[in-house]
């Protein structure tokens, strides 16, 4: 006689959803379907608590979920919003023929001058090529883009070459204006060397950017050199990868005005 098994039987697997998983399923929908709109302002965490009956660990889970996946961005004390689609913004190498241009509309540049208030540490020590120590005056330029961050730039100069630099305009939010204010000023540069990597960003970058954890940032290391072999400029340029490329154009010997990119 052939035994029979009791109990329930269940076709296929049984899935189970993590209640943050659907919280964050249920915005995500709202995004898509255009209930909630690029800069929308999201419910208050309290908000949510009670809407989808969960905790706040669940709704904080939740929006780092979509944080992380780009579709939502937190500012400390204004709430969590929608993102807008990022427009990139164009790094004209230094390199390029004529003085670089912005390459982006409303692009709004706050400018830090601290000269003499900075003393060489690593990597800067490499960087500049410069004892432990030395100091260098420092141009901080903070960009910001329909009042969001988005790109970050340290440019160091020795003092001395620093007294013979005008006050920067932040007129181009990578500083190009810093190597082409020392050519003006009687500098000869030798060369330039721009070297491109992408990279964790530090705790003060992903601060002043807003960024979320797991984010990547594009970084552009620009030092400039004159014809002695002093390292007269060194540039730190960062900015998340999804906001920024990098644009090298130059004219070829024997062309007319042709460039190549």
């Amino acid at each position: 006689m052939r035994s029979s098994r009791t109990g329930p039987r269940h076709e296929g697997p049984v899935m189970c959803v993590a209640r943050y998983q659907q919280v964050a399923d249920s915005i995500r929908g709202q995004i898509a379907d255009g209930t909630l709109s690029a800069g929308d302002r999201l419910p208050t965490e309290p908000e949510l608590v009670d809407e989808y009956a969960v905790s706040r660990l669940t709704v904080r889970h939740a929006l780092d979920v979509l944080q992380a996946e780009g579709l939502v961005e937190k500012f400390h004390g204004r709430g969590t919003f929608v993102r807008r689609p990022p427009q990139r913004v164009a790094y004209v190498s230094a390199c390029s023929d004529g003085l670089p241009q912005p390459q982006a509309e409303n692009v709004e540049i706050e400018t830090y001058v601290r000269p003499g208030s900075v003393l060489a540490e690593a990597p800067l020590t490499a960087l500049m090529q410069v004892e432990r120590g030395t100091e260098l005056a420092e141009y901080l330029y903070f960009s910001r883009r329909d009042k969001r961050p988005y790109s970050l730039a340290r440019i160091h100069v020795p003092l001395d070459l620093a007294e013979l630099l005008d006050t920067p305009t932040a007129r181009l939010p990578w500083g190009a204006e810093i190597p082409h204010g020392l050519q003006a000023a009687g500098v000869r540069l030798a060369h330039i060397t721009e070297r491109v990597t992408t990279r964790p960003p530090t705790q003060d970058e992903a601060d002043h950017l807003n960024l979320p954890a797991g984010a990547t940032v594009l970084e552009v290391e620009r030092t400039s050199v004159d014809d002695r072999g002093r390292v007269v400029e060194g540039a730190q340029l960062v900015a998340p990868q999804d906001r920024i490329e990098v644009v090298f154009s130059k004219a070829l010997p024997g062309s007319e005005g042709g460039d190549l990119r």
